[in-house]
């Protein structure tokens, strides 16, 4: 029993020491191992969420200044027929114009010209398919002069006399240029991505 007292005893002093304790600070030790908070990376939101890239992506497809797909502009018929591996559309008379159409695409898919057996422009009508640079079917003017700033120059439309073109040089020497025929509701009916002459032949190969 005398041995339970002390016991007993003990423990109300340790107690009441407590209770004048002052909170515990942390260590410097454990400050530093604390995890740092997250900083969001270069091209990411505060929740983590990449935006460049998005934007980046939501931009690419087969239509690139330089060609459409495999097929580069400049390509020779062989090299386009050979490239495409699908069946395409056309006959090409010995330097002449004309127009190649993938199999089995539907009307408003793209079109490629071959002018001198060479492929020398493309035409899209649809709103599936993204211009190098953003633009596609169905945008207004203004969306395009904010896609293309610097190098896009208006002229009038051949046919249509509220109509458009946003004709959009190349950023460097020689590149191919877009073309954006806007009509009389001010929004995209097609695009071409062509060299010149060609990419102005209003007509296409008519």
């Amino acid at each position: 029993m005398k041995q339970l007292g002390s016991v007993l005893a003990l423990g109300v002093v340790l107690a009441l020491a407590g209770c004048g304790r002052s909170p515990e600070t942390p260590s410097t030790d454990a400050a530093a191992s604390a995890p740092a908070p997250a900083v969001p990376a270069v091209g990411e939101s505060a929740d983590n969420a990449p935006t460049a890239g998005a934007e980046a992506a939501a931009a690419t497809g087969p239509a690139r200044l330089d060609g459409y797909g495999p097929i580069a502009l400049g390509s020779t018929l062989e090299q386009v027929q050979a490239a495409w591996k699908e069946p395409l559309q056309g006959d090409v008379p010995d330097d002449y114009c004309h127009a190649l159409r993938p199999q089995g695409a539907q009307a408003d898919d793209v079109v490629f010209m071959i002018e001198g057996k060479r492929l020398v422009r493309y035409d899209v009508r649809n709103d599936r398919i993204v211009a190098p640079g953003g633009g596609k079917v169905g945008m207004s003017l203004g969306q395009l002069q904010t896609l293309y700033p610097d190098r896009g120059d208006v002229t009038p439309h051949k046919y249509d006399e509220n109509g458009h073109n946003l004709r959009v040089r190349p950023a460097t020497e020689g590149g191919a240029l877009i073309n954006f025929e806007i009509g009389g509701d001010g929004n995209v009916t097609a695009w071409r991505v062509g060299q010149t002459p060609q990419v102005d032949y209003v007509e296409g190969c008519s």
